[in-house]
């Protein structure tokens, strides 16, 4: 697959290179892992360990750079892949997946493959719940959006991340956190007006 020492070099760089912050930072990219492993567990997957943590390390260093971070995720993952001396196949797998995990890349993203799907879940399954709604107005509050843009955020995107699931156990847990969301959504609107 890829040098493990090199592997472990990366893994070392990925997590220096993120912040500490809540939204899209180091505490995230472990709650994703874990839920991808979660989604590989429940729904029998046969993938790799390795290829799943190594992309969730990958998947928003992107970030980094700016928009499309998954674009740029992807740029930085494989040569950074190159350098652990993994071999053609495992960056293909890996890169693939990091360009298709995000929300806006779903759409149109036409060839994803299975580590794509968990990873792409996983990572929408961290924004919802009040994990997820503590990040959107942390991340809402460092773009300067005020409370209502924030609101139409939470009703545009976040409150639909259900129906974007490739995994019905994806999806059984997105409708469960997204019932926490939108109970949260009620109360803040009600304190609101």
């Amino acid at each position: 697959m890829c040098d493990p020492h090199k592997l472990e070099i990366l893994v070392s760089i990925a997590k220096a290179l993120y912040e500490k912050s809540i939204e899209h930072g180091i505490h995230h990219v472990e709650r994703v892992f874990k839920w991808a492993l979660r989604i590989i567990k429940e729904e029998g997957l046969n993938v790799s360990f390795e290829a799943v943590r190594i992309a969730t390390y990958l998947h928003d260093l992107g970030r980094l750079v700016g928009d499309p971070h998954a674009y740029y995720s992807s740029l930085i993952g494989e040569e950074l892949l190159k350098e652990a001396a993994c071999n053609d196949n495992v960056i293909r797998e890996i890169i693939l997946a990091v360009e298709a995990h995000s929300f806006s890349r779903v759409k149109s993203a036409e060839k994803v493959n299975e580590l794509g799907k968990v990873l792409s879940d996983a990572d929408k399954l961290d924004a919802l719940g009040l994990v997820g709604f503590l990040r959107v107005f942390m991340y809402s509050e460092r773009r300067g959006r005020d409370v209502v843009s924030t609101l139409k955020h939470f009703n545009d995107k976040i409150v639909k991340l259900h129906k974007y699931m490739y995994y019905e156990y994806s999806r059984k847990m997105a409708e469960r956190y997204s019932e926490r969301t939108n109970q949260l959504l009620k109360w803040l609107e009600e304190e609101l007006t």
